[in-house]
């Protein structure tokens, strides 16, 4: 857990950030190889920095709008393909109207078809492979929880209902036994 804002951040919520930002800005440069193949693009660095940022903010904003980073979510298969399908209509028609107000932030004749099919792909299959690996209980930490009474109990309850908090309740010890 890393401490942001006086707020602890599971370490799974910053890979699944990380890697989502990764994956967006990969699409783009997927897009300008199948519009521009191996010759490459002369100033790719340059628009992967502004238009490719421009493109990964904007599908992360969708995503996070329709609440696609809540593994809850991404565990329920209808709720899920119906909110992702919301999410990139909603990033193509926001993306749309950018692009008409700032045209300099277009990535491109033929590299934005390849880039958000790409992407979304990418995405896709990302969050389901997400979700198996928070299932697994190779990467949590295993936790003892000290009490027995209420606030113990609502502690574990929320632990094991945010999954990817990064901790697995083993138990719990009474701390009037202990002693």
């Amino acid at each position: 857990m890393i401490l942001f804002n006086n707020r602890y951040i599971s370490t799974y919520r910053i890979i699944f950030l990380t890697a989502d930002t990764l994956f967006l800005l990969g699409a783009v440069v997927v897009g300008y190889y199948f519009r521009f193949g191996w010759r490459g693009y002369p100033d790719l660095l340059y628009h992967l920095l502004h238009r490719g940022l421009f493109f990964a903010s904007v599908f992360q904003i969708s995503l996070y709008y329709f609440e696609l980073y809540e593994l809850q979510v991404i565990g329920n298969k209808s709720k899920f393909a119906r909110r992702f399908v919301q999410s990139v209509a909603a990033m193509l028609t926001v993306l749309m109207i950018a692009y008409y107000i700032f045209p300099i932030l277009f990535l491109g004749r033929g590299v934005l078809l390849f880039t958000v099919a790409c992407a979304t792909a990418a995405v896709f299959f990302w969050r389901i492979g997400y979700r198996s690996l928070v299932k697994g209980k190779q990467l949590k930490e295993r936790i003892i929880i000290l009490g027995t009474g209420e606030l113990a109990k609502e502690i574990a309850r929320q632990i094991r209902y945010k999954r990817d908090s990064g901790f697995e309740v083993i138990g719990h010890i009474d701390e009037q036994k202990g002693g």
